[in-house]
């Protein structure tokens, strides 16, 4: 399979299997974890699990250089963590259609950054899968079949957890050229549950020893809905540029959606049937090969 087909499926795959964390989250609050506890229960986890992993495979892979953990705060701390701090205060003060269709503002983000610093091209069949990608979670979400007056700062706030969303493909896009996706991904993890450990590091401890069950699950999600998706996403990150892996996560919506309908009986409206056909739309819009100049072009050029 061609390098970039293989790592725009890796982006997919990850998008899927963040589509199936919704299983997981709704356990554990059921168990009595707020949200900013399930965000230090994924990450711990996450991180004591891909740590394992490394150090069976090859340990020199956690090595990395002192000047080199700006980037690590950055995918970490910056993003994942201050992403679901915003994210969680947007679903606390809005829907979840508002909340999720601000958080997936990310590829444009994404698509503003990419241009600025690494000097990507802006491409016609880009701005219109940024555009169809957009309509589709709006569509997904409800937004359009709802008057649901939200404050600014509410909006402002969800717009930051699409922006702190979109950084981890710009601060992953700096760091694996110089590290393994294994090594980012685990430090990544690491200092999200560093950022959030003052706030719920003992209230998850007593939980967990009191229910034995709420490790199982978090353990389910760390490596199904953690590990897995993050490995995916980052190594696909080889191979696309960050801004079109952006678009192609946006699959979990799709694949949320679909988990919503069929496992917890959400309403299945003909919005929701069109979101996933224009989501769909989009990953396959960006599937598409560069436009190439005809023979008579390259004659008069």
């Amino acid at each position: 399979m061609h390098t970039k087909t293989k790592s725009a499926w890796m982006v997919v795959g990850a998008g899927a299997l963040w589509g199936m964390i919704s299983l997981f989250v709704r356990a554990l609050d059921a168990a009595g974890m707020s949200s900013l506890d399930i965000v230090f229960f994924r990450n711990l986890l996450a991180a004591a699990t891909l740590g394992i992993v490394i150090a069976v495979r090859d340990r020199s892979m956690l090595r990395i250089q002192l000047r080199d953990i700006w980037m690590f705060i950055g995918t970490g701390m910056v993003s994942i963590a201050l992403f679901n701090f915003c994210y969680f205060y947007t679903l606390a003060r809005s829907s979840v259609a508002v909340a999720a269709l601000l958080l997936y503002t990310a590829p444009v983000f994404v698509l503003i950054v990419s241009i600025l610093l690494f000097h990507e091209r802006l491409t016609v069949h880009r701005l219109a899968a940024i555009a169809i990608t957009v309509a589709g979670c709006a569509c997904i979400t409800g937004i359009f079949s709802h008057a649901q007056p939200v404050a600014w700062t509410t909006v402002v706030c969800g717009l930051a957890s699409g922006f702190f969303y979109a950084l981890y493909s710009i601060f992953g896009k700096v760091a694996l050229p110089r590290y393994n996706a294994m090594t980012v991904s685990f430090y990544t993890f690491v200092f999200a549950a560093l950022a959030t450990a003052p706030f719920s590091a003992v209230h998850c401890t007593e939980l967990a020893l009191e229910q034995p069950r709420t490790l199982l699950i978090g353990l389910a999600l760390a490596v199904m809905c953690t590990v897995a998706p993050f490995l995916l996403y980052t190594g696909g990150l080889k191979g696309v540029p960050a801004s079109q892996a952006a678009v192609l996560a946006t699959v979990e919506p799709l694949v949320g959606s679909l988990l919503g309908i069929v496992v917890f009986g959400d309403p299945f409206t003909v919005w929701t049937v069109l979101g996933m056909a224009l989501i769909l739309g989009s990953i396959l819009l960006l599937q598409l090969p560069p436009r190439r100049h005809s023979a008579s072009e390259k004659i008069n050029g």
